[in-house]
């Protein structure tokens, strides 16, 4: 049996209460702890130093710094992640974060012999870099400094042996950018899990909502990234134009928390505000109980919540950018609207509020969600580009090798080929060897 290929995976976005990233690391973490063709590792930022065993998978907690208050912990000890690397010896190493870490990861694995692969879950350059710049109306400044993340994209990034990228929009944007080798890795949703089956009526009728009311979600994090105000403009854009009940559930915690709040006191028994749901079945009983999903970030390199929303048979109401958007176009399950137009969100909302609308779409959307959104297929495709990563580089070692030893290596063993040819003259005269005729 072959060896197993070692596998490490590294990502500063890992935290204890993040989204997507934590998602998939953890299901990641699920599939291949029990897979005997891999070793696997994970490395999380931590605040102490600390190893798990999750079956055939090890967790390594890593001491590092906290960031700035924003829940997530950076590593950036090179001496430490290199000692550990050297001790795991990886076939692959993943990097899922940018800024520093690529480098980093390439000075700790430096002669180990491992492939280098990248995951681009942010959008920096644009999410990070272009729109707070935009935001504080400094276009000039705001353009060149896009460029920059772009060529410290192409100096990282584009330095990896391949990179994944969860939608096609952003696998394009990238070779346009100049980051090649990138392959389509779309990441999957726990179908047994979030599945319209989950609705809870008694949920529903807490809200003060029946099954003929449409019932809007917005379960995501609480910042302007995600699009909160442009959605509260929105929401009292509905409430301005509709006779009824316009209720609206929204779960999530973040610095504009406050704004949920007070909306929440402003519309007692329409709008409820739950706060962090920390049960993924909490979260999935609420996706299933409503019947419309907002996913308005314009930055998105996938949207889990939004994937987790259509499999749970939810009309969506998104972004047209990158990610949601794609899914959007080719699920024809909701309307894709244009960032910060709020506008345009009131006017879909509004047509999901006819009867039966919304139910059409969801059933799209769920089938949409089950034929496309599937870890296992993910994880097999990955794994493809990890093995041919890691071969590409042991041939690119030993060519190396042989380069580095110079002409005198390579004439030894073109010599020893040689000789193992050539005939022994005494056994051409006698036919044994050593006999004289």
């Amino acid at each position: 049996m072959d060896a197993p290929l070692r596998i490490v995976d590294i990502n500063n976005f890992f935290s204890a209460t993040g989204g997507g990233v934590r998602r998939y690391h953890l299901e990641k973490l699920e599939a291949w702890s029990a897979d005997p063709r891999l070793e696997y590792h994970v490395i999380v930022p931590s605040d102490r130093a600390a190893t798990e065993r999750y079956g055939r998978a090890t967790i390594h907690h890593m001491r590092a710094a906290s960031a700035l208050g924003s829940g997530y912990r950076v590593i950036a000890n090179p001496l430490r992640l290199r000692a550990l690397l050297k001790q795991i010896q990886p076939d692959v190493v993943e990097v899922g974060s940018p800024y520093l870490l690529p480098d980093l990861v390439r000075y700790a694995t430096r002669g180990l012999n491992c492939a280098l692969v990248g995951f681009w879950h942010a959008h920096y350059p644009i999410a990070y870099v272009r729109r707070p710049l935009g935001r504080m109306r400094m276009p000039t400044f705001a353009s060149a400094a896009e460029r920059l993340a772009w060529w410290w994209a192409r100096r990282t990034y584009g330095r990896f042996d391949a990179t994944f990228a969860a939608a096609a929009t952003v696998q394009n944007q990238l070779h346009r950018e100049g980051v090649e080798q990138v392959s389509y890795a779309p990441l999957g949703v726990d179908l047994g899990l979030f599945r319209p089956t989950r609705r809870d009526r008694k949920l529903r009728t807490s809200w003060g909502a029946t099954d003929q009311d449409v019932v809007m979600a917005f379960p995501h994090r609480l910042c302007e990234e995600k699009n909160l105000g442009t959605f509260i403009e929105a929401y009292e854009r509905v409430r301005a134009t509709h006779d009824g009940d316009v209720y609206l559930v929204i779960a999530g915690r973040g610095p504009e928390e406050q704004r949920v709040i007070d909306l929440s006191e402003r519309y007692p028994g329409q709008v409820h505000y739950l706060g962090f749901l920390p049960r993924r079945d909490d979260m999935a009983r609420l996706l299933a109980s409503v019947d419309v999903v907002a996913a308005l970030s314009p930055t998105e390199t996938f949207g889990l919540s939004a994937a987790e929303a259509m499999a749970a048979g939810n009309a969506i109401i998104g972004s047209e950018e990158l990610s949601i958007g794609e899914m959007l176009t080719q699920s024809r399950a909701g309307f894709a609207v244009p960032d910060r137009d709020a506008q345009a969100i009131a006017l879909a909302w509004l047509e999901l509020l006819s009867p039966g609308r919304a139910q059409l779409l969801g059933a799209r959307a769920h089938s949409y969600a089950t034929q496309h959104f599937c870890w296992n297929q993910t994880f097999e495709s990955m794994l493809k580009v990890y093995s041919k990563a890691s071969e590409n580089r042991q041939r690119h070692a030993f060519a190396q090798a042989r380069g580095e030893w110079g002409a005198g290596v390579a004439t030894l063993l073109d010599q020893d080929r040689q000789k193992e040819r050539r005939p022994d003259p005494d056994v051409q005269k006698t036919g044994r060897s050593g006999v004289s005729a």
